[in-house]
């Protein structure tokens, strides 16, 4: 067995390209505003983005990209990244490190927790989709398609055609909509940190009685309750007040991003994962509660359903047969933004059901009863994946 002698191993000709400070700044910038959903306001995102030596265009919309590397990043303008998408992650092989300029078009479109590689450049007015990888530049070169889906990705015919809407509320919004989504978007911020700052200071200021007036055994059976009091119950209902406040019932429609109804989706979505996700939900996981308090939302959860993930966003869309297991952080996604527009739709899943770690079921999709789905794979909208049956792959075929 052959053997190397890491002491031996020198990196002293090796620059990193920032001094230590911008390094440690992009650090913190990245975990704390770029991949987390505590600061969501798009415009913020760019700024950030370009202060670090990115190159991005005018109404271009950046979710929570990941991995980016800041400033061999150039977008166009009008262009949209979505929820978790991987951009231009650095490539390490043969014990090297390589870098290179990551290029997306004006006007393209890149899905939830896709991947676009180190050094790819992404034609203008493209749609890559949700889990799904760019083509090839063979591909590009033999093929004239814009939209494609899948890793690898294969070019899609034809796809849902969206409604037709000014663009005075997809792609060039008057000033008074700027100022009521920038409103909403200080909501979405102020209204999180500050349930978390109150309860905060109420379960230490109660804990911190509770640690001097009992003994150790007491205080270690008491703490998880004075924390479910003070910090997950009042995140839960937080949320649970905005989502029924504000929203009510969740329906099939198509919505313009323009427009308050998706401005006040979003907010109980990020809302949802800043604060019950994190204060109590993942903690339910693979319990029978997670079902129970994801009802109170509005899901439909039939009997001893399984679920070890919380990746739900329009809740009254989704429908879960009895007996079924979803598995680590996959998720049945009931909207989608194409073309700057929100499209929502139902997902039914039947009973016995698995689905696999970080699949993905795409709206207005039926998954029958006994589905098998291996892990990574995606469903795409509008399948129907009959009764008794195995799939896998990005999209899905039967095995």
């Amino acid at each position: 067995m052959a053997q190397t002698d890491l002491s031996k191993y020198d990196n002293s000709n090796y620059n990193p390209g920032a001094g230590p400070l911008k390094r440690v700044l992009w650090f913190y910038v990245n975990a704390i505003f770029l991949k987390s959903s505590l600061l969501p306001i798009n415009r913020f995102k760019v700024f950030l983005l370009r202060s670090f030596g990115a190159k991005i265009g005018k109404n271009t919309e950046i979710s929570t990209a990941s991995s980016v590397t800041h400033p061999l990043l150039e977008i166009g303008w009008g262009a949209f990244v979505a929820d978790a998408v991987t951009l231009g992650e650095t490539d390490v092989r043969g014990q090297q490190l390589i870098l290179e300029k990551t290029i997306i078009g004006n006007n393209s479109f890149v899905g939830n927790s896709a991947l676009v590689p180190q050094g790819y450049q992404l034609p203008g007015r493209m749609l890559i989709g949700v889990l799904s990888t760019p083509p090839t530049p063979e591909q590009l070169k033999e093929n004239n398609a814009k939209d494609w889906f899948g890793s690898p990705a294969i070019a899609l015919p034809r796809r849902q055609e969206s409604r037709t809407f000014a663009a005075e509320l997809t792609s060039r919004p008057s000033p008074h909509r700027i100022l009521g989504r920038s409103l909403v978007e200080f909501c979405r911020i102020l209204l999180p940190e500050t349930t978390i700052l109150i309860c905060s200071i109420l379960f230490i200021a109660y804990g911190h009685d509770l640690v001097l007036e009992y003994k150790w055994w007491s205080v270690g059976l008491q703490l998880p309750f004075y924390y479910l009091f003070f910090m997950g119950i009042p995140a839960l209902m937080t949320t649970l007040a905005l989502k029924w406040f504000t929203m009510g019932i969740f329906k099939p429609d198509q919505s313009p991003m323009w427009t308050s109804k998706v401005w006040r989706s979003e907010a109980i979505t990020s809302t949802y994962e800043a604060l019950s996700v994190p204060f109590l939900l993942d903690m339910m996981r693979g319990t029978p509660w997670l079902p129970l308090l994801l009802r109170l939302f509005g899901v439909k959860i039939g009997k001893r359903v399984w679920m070890n993930t919380t990746d739900i966003t329009e809740f009254d869309m989704v429908e879960i047969g009895e007996d079924s297991a979803l598995n680590e952080d996959c998720g049945p996604q009931t909207h989608l933004f194409e073309d700057r527009i929100m499209k929502v739709g139902p997902i039914k899943i039947g009973k016995r059901c698995t689905i696999g770690a970080r699949s993905i079921i795409l709206y207005d999709s039926e998954v029958g009863d006994d589905v098998h789905i291996d892990p990574l794979s995606l469903v795409m909208k509008g399948e129907n994946l009959q009764s008794s049956s195995d799939w896998i792959g990005s999209p899905v075929k039967p095995v």
